[in-house]
């Protein structure tokens, strides 16, 4: 199950989101038995693994894109060489049969004028011909000095109309064999080239080579997007711990100062008991004291009214001896 803001590097789960979907991610991860890397708050600094991303995939694209542009060329001039050969397919069905009719037509014009094969006359045209031969390029036809000196005699002399009309074919034979001859030559050149880019093509396999690196890069991206990670989480748990440590100091700093806060108020306490108490005892002793006063004066006012019962008793005794 994937979790939003999470991703899969080498079927290893990373979440990069921040610690409230943690709580949910774990959660998932752990009822499907799976490990994850938690890359903290990504959005707090710049996201170096898209960069990296996007970086790789640039290289991709660029390793791809010569590659299938190199085939492109390829396919292009495959196709050039391939529509060339068909041209020259085309001009050398198009010449031999331009051959053929030309052969027909020079066998009218023998029968036509009733020229024997063996004739003398159609000997010389033969020669004749021949030089027409010798002058194309490629035919392999060359005049020997006494095969030139014979037509020299033989123009010098003129020619028969059939002998000329003959001729005429044969020129037009011969430029329709040019054509055949460059045609051959064409659909040689072009099966060689077809061939050449084949096998060149079989060597460099440009795509399959471009995609062999792609996935190379891929593969080396994803490598050290793990070792980012890891090293991100490493920080954020570092930075976590030493978050904890202090806030583990705050508060031992914060019971330290509860804890003698509480003992002073616990000494201010046993200072006002002690206080009350000592209250508690004057006021208890003043207390006895009043009532000792009052049982003392009792006494002397005992004493007093005896005394003064005295006095009268001797006041009495003296008024007596005066009578």
């Amino acid at each position: 199950m994937e979790v939003e803001g999470s991703m899969r590097v080498q079927n290893q789960a990373i979440f990069m989101g921040d610690s409230a979907q943690k709580a949910v991610y774990d959660v998932t991860q752990s009822k499907e038995g799976q490990k994850s890397i938690f890359a903290g708050n990504r959005n707090e600094k710049p996201d170096l693994i898209a960069m990296r991303q996007q970086q790789a995939r640039k290289q991709v694209m660029k390793i791809v894109g010569d590659a299938w542009e190199g085939d492109r060329k390829l396919e292009d001039c495959l196709k050039e060489s391939r529509d060339n050969l068909k041209g020259y397919q085309k001009t050398v069905g198009e010449a031999n049969e331009e051959l053929k009719q030309l052969r027909e037509e020079r066998q009218t014009v023998r029968e036509l004028y009733n020229v024997e094969e063996d004739s003398k006359e159609e000997q010389d045209l033969k020669l004749l011909e021949k030089e027409i031969d010798a002058q194309r390029s490629g035919s392999g036809a060359f005049l020997t000095i006494e095969e030139s000196e014979q037509i020299a005699q033989l123009k010098a002399e003129g020619l028969t109309e059939y002998q000329t009309r003959c001729l005429e074919l044969k020129k037009r034979s011969s430029l329709n064999e040019e054509m055949l001859d460059d045609a051959k030559m064409g659909i040689e050149q072009e099966n060689a080239a077809i061939r050449s880019m084949k096998e060149a093509n079989l060597k460099s396999q440009a795509m399959t080579k471009a995609e062999k690196a792609a996935a190379e890069i891929e593969d080396g991206v994803k490598d050290e997007i793990i070792g980012m990670l890891i090293g991100e989480a490493k920080d954020h748990i570092d930075e976590e711990m030493e978050e904890k440590k202090e806030a583990a100091e705050e508060k031992a700093e914060e019971e330290k100062e509860e804890q003698e806060k509480i003992e002073k108020q616990k000494a201010q306490k046993e200072e006002k008991e002690a206080f009350t108490q000592e209250i508690a005892d004057s006021i208890s002793s003043v207390t006895e004291a009043e009532s000792t006063m009052g049982e003392v004066q009792k006494e002397i006012k005992k004493i007093m009214d005896e005394m003064k019962l005295l006095d009268e008793d001797l006041k009495g005794a003296a008024v007596d001896t005066v009578k």
